[in-house]
């Protein structure tokens, strides 16, 4: 009997102790899940008031207009060799030099069809070929450079004679071509010639030797062979050694570049074939017609090119009228930009020719170090007033009012009209729920 009360108090024991554990478990899930309305309400709302703000420094501040430019010398001449006469489309059959590459004056270049071609000084770009018997500007510019590469041409007096054609011939044989000649019956007409000559000499002796003499037979004679001899004189004058335009091009100075080239061994020409570029490098660009009014001649521009990491600086030299098309300088509605031209300080590094580069023009400039706040940091107040927050140490605001100077990159250069500002403090960028003391 006594077992059997213990046992009933035993399970009479252990029936209050899961009855706890199940109300601490239920009190327990209740304050973790359960919440009151203004718990509810309480979470539900947003983070407290958060207030950002930046150091006001005191820096240079400069404005500046960002655009791509091109860097390329200030005289460049694109020549597409035609090769040999004898018909069909010319092949590149030789490669001397590939883009980048400094040319001397009197180098080779290329060979197409098996005809060389040449660069040779002259300012005067070449426009025709160059036969015996012309005048002009070009055939001196021709007698200057085959004096300069060792092959007298005799006077420099501008006329394609027989010194001129004997000084190119020798040329094409140290480049180890024969020298084009101005036709292939040049020989025939020549004898033809000279044979014409001989005839009328014969003539004027037989009209002499006449018995009884004849004053009027020997001067027809005399005048046959004048006319023979002129003619003659003439085939020579005009044929034998010439410089088709296709085998040579002139450029002003030297060294020159090789600015580009599409020439590749044993494939077709393609126009152009070799660009080539002689002179000082430049640099243009085109402004965005609502950047242009800001941009003025003589502001200073960063010059870099960020494939090769080269730096330069120049100043703006010009900006041009609003034009569609870069290359032609055509005007229209729907205008590109304008040209902008910028001289380099000194002379630019010869490997950013042809290079694509940044400009960086520098629009205005503070000219020395001044109060610096971020643009986001002013604030509009009635009356068209500027103002800036600053915060003070106590975590309290104070409006600012300011003057509004240089602006750039996102900067603004400020002097405080009234209130004390200065570097170091901090000043409200974005401000939520803020109180602003007076």
């Amino acid at each position: 009997m006594a077992d059997s009360t213990l046992r009933t108090r035993r399970r009479t024991l252990l029936a209050c102790a899961a009855v706890a554990v199940v109300l601490v478990a239920a009190g327990f899930v209740a304050a973790r899940f359960v919440k009151s309305p203004q718990q509810v309400a309480a979470e539900a709302a947003g983070p407290g008031p958060t207030t950002l703000t930046a150091v006001v420094e005191r820096r240079p501040l400069t404005s500046t207009v960002v655009v791509r430019g091109q860097v390329a010398a200030s005289r460049q001449v694109e020549v597409t060799p035609s090769g040999d006469s004898s018909g069909g489309q010319p092949v590149v059959t030789g490669v001397r030099v590939k883009r980048g590459d400094e040319l001397a004056a009197g180098q080779l270049l290329l060979e197409v069809s098996g005809r060389p071609l040449v660069a040779l000084t002259g300012t005067k770009p070449a426009y025709r070929d160059l036969r015996p018997g012309y005048e002009g500007e070009d055939v001196k510019q021709l007698q200057s450079a085959l004096a300069a590469a060792g092959h007298d041409p005799g006077e420099l007096d501008g006329v394609f004679g027989s010194g001129t054609k004997a000084a190119l011939t020798r040329f094409y044989d140290t480049l180890g071509y024969p020298v084009e000649q101005t036709g292939e019956d040049d020989d025939r007409r020549l004898r033809d010639a000279d044979r014409s000559v001989t005839a009328a000499q014969r003539a004027l002796t037989d009209a002499r030797a006449l018995t009884p003499p004849s004053p009027q037979a020997v001067a027809r004679a005399q005048e046959d062979l004048a006319s023979a001899e002129e003619q003659r004189d003439e085939v020579e004058r005009s044929t034998g050694a010439m410089l088709p335009l296709s085998e040579y091009a002139f450029l002003p100075s030297f060294p020159a570049r090789v600015a580009d080239s599409k020439a590749v061994l044993g494939k077709q020409v393609e126009a152009p074939l070799i660009t080539l570029s002689a002179g000082a490098l430049g640099v243009t660009g085109l402004l965005d017609p609502g950047r242009a009014g800001l941009v003025q001649p003589g502001r200073d521009v960063e010059i870099r090119s960020e494939a090769l990491g080269l730096t330069a600086r120049g100043v703006v030299e010009s900006v041009g009228e609003l034009v569609s098309d870069p290359e032609t300088g055509d005007a229209g509605a729907g205008a590109a930009g304008h040209p902008l031209v910028v001289t380099p300080s000194g002379e630019l590094d010869p490997r950013l020719a042809g290079a694509d580069v940044r400009l960086t023009v520098v629009e205005a400039s503070s000219g020395g170090p001044v109060l610096v706040v971020p643009v986001s940091a002013l604030f509009s107040s009635a009356g068209d007033r500027v103002e800036v927050v600053k915060q003070r140490a106590d975590l309290t605001e104070e409006r600012i009012a300011v003057t509004i100077g240089v602006h750039g990159d996102g900067f603004a250069a400020v002097v405080p009209v009234d209130g004390a500002l200065a570097e170091g403090d901090r000043v409200v960028v974005s401000a939520v729920n803020a109180e602003v003391a007076g």
